[in-house]
């Protein structure tokens, strides 16, 4: 499964991580994932073997990916991610399985509808 995994931690953690469940999960001294933020810092993140940063003074300035989420959205399809696993969001929605895994689909739709 390719996923995108949300991270709520305090930054620079970024916003989430794309996972990828059939490769191996490091690559030499990197994360095998593709870290995945916003904003206007774009800090150096070289623990990843790729960083995807949406450059954003208005996302900056709310504290929030909402300004850049539709370009988010189409970035983790583009990717093939099929699932995001939003460890808060599953308990305020309906649509998580029970680990906590929204279809990219059902997730884009909460995600939108919030703006």
């Amino acid at each position: 499964m390719k996923y995108f995994s949300i991270d709520y931690r305090s930054p620079p953690s970024g916003m989430g991580q794309i996972i990828n469940t059939s490769q191996p999960e490091q690559i030499g001294d990197k994360w095998n994932y593709i870290l995945v933020d916003y904003g206007t810092d774009d800090c150096d993140m070289s623990s990843y073997i790729e960083t995807k940063f949406f450059h954003s003074e208005l996302a900056e300035q709310e504290g929030w990916a909402g300004p850049v989420m539709p370009e988010i959205i189409q970035y983790l399809r583009d990717q093939g991610v099929t699932h995001v696993y939003d460890g808060e969001l599953e308990f305020d929605y309906s649509g998580a399985d029970d680990k906590g895994y929204f279809t990219i689909d059902r997730w884009a739709e909460i995600m939108m509808s919030l703006l």
